[in-house]
């Protein structure tokens, strides 16, 4: 008999009618001959069963960072477009937003908390009150509770003619600043993404880390952790076609969602 089974056996015992009427209840469980492994014999033992409360699990929700969301320019700002190739024009303005807006579909199928500070289309909101839109949102979270991210596509030229300039990169503030980690996250999400697509990675590491460094506005003035990214060059041709793509797209939201998905706080 196995020691699963006479144990089945000796609980059964306990709880039987036959012990109901005052019978003797067995107050041992019984002698159960071990397995025999290879040569050597284990001696018969009293094996007691040992109740064991299972451990308890204490799961803590997450709490993500709020998510402030800038999508750079608009329908109106003169330049920021592409030279037209096979009948088609890259608008910086409609691809900022298409990306803000894939990052929010996918932000909130996560239940990541974020705020769109650019609504508007057709004219271009001032910088200073786009920092002040997220400044508004900082005093009401906290701001070590949130992240803003500018989002953009790079260009070399004017937009007249092709240039040979491309890849990814991210930007913060001149010197040491929190968002210094922020932007190495969003660097090492990219470069896992970007060389698939056939594009390449851009970094300046004098610092230590892969961002650039340059007090644009709305990321010098927000209260909170920011940073930009430009994402390829929309004069290059190669990344024009990426850009233009429904993989590239995609592909650019992920980076950022994937990095987002990491920022949570106590």
């Amino acid at each position: 008999m196995s020691l699963v089974e006479a144990l089945i056996k000796w609980f059964v015992s306990l709880f039987s009618k036959e012990n109901e009427g005052g019978g003797s209840v067995p107050t041992q469980p019984p002698v159960v001959e071990q397995p025999i492994q290879g040569d050597n014999s284990i001696e018969e033992t009293d094996v007691e069963p040992e109740l064991i409360d299972p451990p308890m699990i204490i799961t803590k929700p997450k709490h993500y960072m709020h998510i402030l969301l800038d999508n750079g320019h608009a329908q109106k700002t003169p330049g920021k477009r592409s030279p037209v190739l096979n009948g088609k024009q890259f608008f910086e303005y409609e691809f900022n937003r298409d990306i803000v807006h894939r990052i929010g579909v996918k932000l909130a199928s996560l239940g990541i908390p974020f705020h769109i500070l650019v609504p508007e289309v057709m004219e271009d909101i001032p910088l200073s009150t786009r920092a002040a839109r997220a400044n508004k949102i900082c005093a009401e979270f906290g701001a070590a509770n949130c992240l803003l991210i500018s989002i953009h596509s790079d260009a070399a030229g004017d937009g007249s003619a092709w240039k040979n300039a491309r890849g990814w990169s991210v930007f913060t503030t001149k010197g040491k600043t929190n968002s210094d980690k922020y932007a190495t996250l969003f660097y090492n999400e990219a470069e896992k993404i970007v060389p698939q697509l056939g594009s390449k990675m851009r970094k300046e590491t004098s610092d230590g880390d892969p961002d650039f460094e340059e007090n644009f506005t709305i990321i010098y003035k927000a209260a909170c952790p920011a940073i930009l990214t430009e994402n390829l060059f929309y004069d290059n041709q190669k990344d024009f076609e990426i850009l233009m793509s429904e993989e590239g797209r995609e592909a650019i939201a992920n980076i950022h969602v994937n990095a987002i998905k990491q920022l949570s706080i106590a």
